[in-house]
C-alpha cells in the first residue's frame, strides 16, 4: 500500500463554439491540476481575448480520474469539481481506488460518506476469511468464545455473511451498506 499522497492531472482544451462553428478547433490545452476556478477563469478568457462574448467549448479532457472526469462536459466543469480535485489530493492510490470504486457503484461523491462506509482493502487470497477474522479482531468478539473453542470458529461464513449483510465489496476494496 502507498501511504504517499496522489498527484492528479488534468487538463482540457478549451476552445469556443464561434470558432468552431467558423471551422476552427483554435483553443488552448489548460492545465487544471494546480489552478483554482478563478485562476481557470482568467486563463480561458486570456486565450479567447479576440471574442467579445466567448462560450467557451471544452473540446478535450486528459486525466485518469474518472471520477473528475464526469464532472467535466463540452459545456463546462461542475461547481463541485474544484473543492473535490483539491481534496482528492491527500488521498493515497489506494484511498483513490476504493474512492472511484465507490462513487461508480454509490453515485455518492461526498468524501464524508465515502470514508464513513470504507472498510478497507483485503487483497487476501480468501476475502470472506480476512473479512471474517478482521471483524473480529476489530470489535473483539472473538474474546467472547472461550479461548480452547476459538480454533473452531468459522472466519470465512462469517466474512461471508457480513458481505451478503452488512459489507460489499468489489476487486478486494470492501465498503459498509449505510
Amino acid at each position: 500500500m502507498q501511504t504517499t499522497t496522489t498527484t492528479l492531472e488534468v487538463k482540457v482544451y478549451v476552445g469556443t463554439y464561434a470558432k468552431y462553428n467558423n471551422g476552427s478547433i483554435e483553443g488552448k490545452w489548460i492545465d487544471l491540476t494546480n489552478l483554482n476556478y478563478e485562476e481557470y477563469c482568467n486563463t480561458i478568457a486570456n486565450t479567447h481575448y479576440d471574442e467579445s462574448d466567448p462560450e467557451y467549448m471544452i473540446q478535450d479532457i486528459d486525466t485518469d480520474n474518472e471520477v473528475l472526469r464526469s464532472m467535466i462536459s463540452e459545456y463546462g466543469i461542475d461547481k463541485d469539481f474544484w473543492d473535490l480535485k483539491e481534496a482528492l489530493k491527500e488521498f493515497t492510490e489506494e484511498q483513490l481506488e476504493a474512492y472511484t470504486i465507490y462513487v461508480n457503484n454509490t453515485k455518492d461523491l461526498y468524501i464524508g460518506n465515502f470514508e464513513e462506509n470504507y472498510l478497507g482493502y483485503f487483497n487476501d487470497y480468501n476475502i470472506n476469511q480476512a473479512l471474517g477474522e478482521y471483524m473480529m479482531d476489530i470489535t473483539g468478539e472473538i474474546n467472547e468464545i472461550p479461548k480452547h473453542l476459538q480454533y473452531y470458529f468459522d472466519y470465512e461464513s462469517f466474512g461471508r455473511d457480513l458481505l451478503i449483510s452488512e459489507y460489499w465489496e468489489q476487486d478486494g476494496y470492501i465498503f459498509g451498506n449505510r
